[in-house]
């Protein structure tokens, strides 16, 4: 690298303007984490600005910053420049996803497989987006009409094997992983997918193929990661707690190198979105006159026990359950920009009231557009907490519901977790995970000083404890009628994607309340950090 680097700027010394050393040094150093390459690779683009790969690369990168937006057009431009641009048009369609236009995204996916029938890639982009717009069946029907053409697509297997998965078809998704990892055992992904649906009874020859691939993997591989999560899994099935630990640890470890995550930004967040939204400020401003009541937020921290909760009021007639949506934050981002006067949070003392019922409207119009028919929606993205003030004086009239649970179950079962993406960023090292948690602690502490009465708490460990009086308790503070389905939540077919897909299909379980404390002292640290 350092090689390649240096044959570059030999050339830029010699012919400024050279858009081609431009582009290739750009993303070098973009690769090394150096701000600068994303600087040379936009300058190569305005040389060249017809090259369709520096316009498919451009947009790689303005994705890896988090210019969404500014990255789907390059792409866009990329597309208009070749058509038949299979690697753009896969990008536009993985970013229209990521920006929640799964229309957008099915339409762009479904273009290129009337282009290119035989692109596999563009099939399973399509099956992910229907998966997120909640449309199970008809992705299950895309995964199966790609594997009628490419039968032995390992990909494809293991995609299939997903949405079966967040079905609830749980035996027919164990066939899928297995179906994969016969084609590619080393398929770490399939692996730690496996592991999550299997309940490991016994040291059988799966868990040994698996404990075999993660020792011939690289260290501080992807794949080596995904075996350790998997394994970890398996062992902690098996109640052999300390490899279970020392498994999940190497799978955090070799994850946390791979995030960026600042603990000093993390914490000066949590303080000016107090600071923006504190008595004060609740005591001079009035909440939109939306009176709407359609939705049910629901937060908290991951594996509090939000799809549990989610589950149980999704299994009411009158409710749909949506899953963890993202725009509320989309609503609030539109309305409120990270750059507005002021700054975000602080600027929204300038804004006048209007701009919150802006906002709110917004958010009910992208609500109402995947899910007309709906008198309930759920929206069970646990990190809303963050945006309670927001939320309440954008829509006043909608339910929160704010899932808690033990600290240290709740971090461990957090640690135990792989997450998809980079959204969880503080939870590959205890003791980040321990800090992040006493954040939350405070501001919801916050949130119920300067908004008595608008959150209602329930506790996981309640609901074991007595599952029929917390749910009517829960239900009727919905304004909701009693219905006995509430009871029967795991037999609700619906959608459920994430890490609880397996669990919500089974009857309330007991036995994860306390399973903490089998873990011992491996988790002082983190008790002993925990406020």
């Amino acid at each position: 690298m350092a090689d390649a680097e240096a044959l570059y700027r030999r050339v830029l010394a010699q012919q400024t303007n050279h858009v081609a050393a431009q582009h290739f040094l750009g993303l070098l150093l973009h690769q090394a984490g150096r701000p600068e390459g994303v600087t040379l690779v936009a300058r190569s683009v305005k040389g060249a600005a017809n090259n369709p790969d520096f316009l498919n690369n451009y947009g790689t990168v303005l994705r890896d910053v988090g210019n969404l937006d500014a990255a789907a057009e390059a792409f866009r431009k990329a597309i208009a420049q070749r058509p038949d641009h299979l690697g753009a048009r896969d990008n536009l369609g993985s970013m229209q996803r990521q920006l929640g236009q799964f229309e957008a995204s099915e339409e762009t996916f479904r273009a290129t497989i009337s282009l290119h029938p035989f692109h596999m890639r563009a099939r399973i982009g399509l099956a992910e987006t229907l998966q997120e717009a909640g449309k199970l069946d008809t992705a299950i029907e895309v995964f199966r009409e790609a594997l009628s053409i490419r039968p032995k697509d390992a990909d494809l297997l293991y995609g299939l094997g997903v949405c079966l998965m967040e079905k609830g078809q749980i035996a027919e998704a164990i066939m899928q992983f297995r179906a994969s990892l016969s084609v590619q055992p080393g398929l770490a992904k399939a692996w730690l997918m496996l592991s999550r649906v299997k309940q490991q009874e016994n040291a059988d020859a799966e868990l040994a193929a698996m404990q075999a691939q993660h020792q011939r993997s690289a260290a501080d591989s992807l794949e080596r990661m995904q075996l350790s999560f998997g394994l970890g899994k398996a062992h902690d099935d098996l109640k052999v707690y300390d490899r279970a630990f020392d498994f999940f640890t190497e799978g955090n470890a070799i994850y946390r190198k791979r995030v960026k995550y600042d603990k000093a930004r993390t914490r000066a967040d949590f303080e000016a979105m107090k600071a923006a939204f504190n008595a004060e400020f609740f005591g001079e401003r009035k909440p939109s006159t939306i009176r709407d009541e359609t939705p049910i937020f629901i937060v908290g921290m991951p594996r509090s026990g939000t799809t549990l909760v989610e589950q149980i009021i999704a299994s009411h007639p009158e409710v749909c359950g949506a899953g963890e949506l993202s725009i509320l934050k989309m609503a609030v981002g539109g309305n409120f920009p990270l750059d507005m006067k002021g700054g975000f949070p602080a600027g929204i003392a300038n804004m006048p009231d209007r701009v919150f019922a802006d906002a709110g409207n917004d958010y009910l119009q992208m609500l109402h557009a995947h899910y007309p028919d709906s008198k309930h929606v759920t929206d069970k993205m646990p990190g809303n907490f963050m945006l309670i003030g927001f939320l309440h004086m954008m829509l006043p009239n909608a339910r929160i519901v704010h899932c808690a649970r033990d600290a240290v179950a709740t971090c461990l079962s957090i640690f135990k977790t792989h997450f998809r993406g980079d959204s969880h960023a503080y939870s590959y090292d205890l003791e980040e995970l321990a800090d992040f948690h006493n954040l939350y602690t405070d501001i919801m502490a916050h949130w119920r000083r300067v908004l008595p009465g608008v959150i209602h708490d329930v506790r996981y460990e309640d609901f074991v404890a007595d599952q029929e009086a917390q749910t009517r308790t829960l239900i009727g503070h919905l304004g909701l009628p009693w219905n006995e389905a509430c009871l029967n939540f795991h037999e609700t077919d619906r959608p459920v994607r994430t890490a609880s897909a397996v669990q919500v299909r089974q009857p309330m379980y007991k036995g994860s309340v306390n399973l903490w404390k089998r873990y011992g002292d491996r988790l002082q640290p983190l008790i002993e950090r925990l406020t």
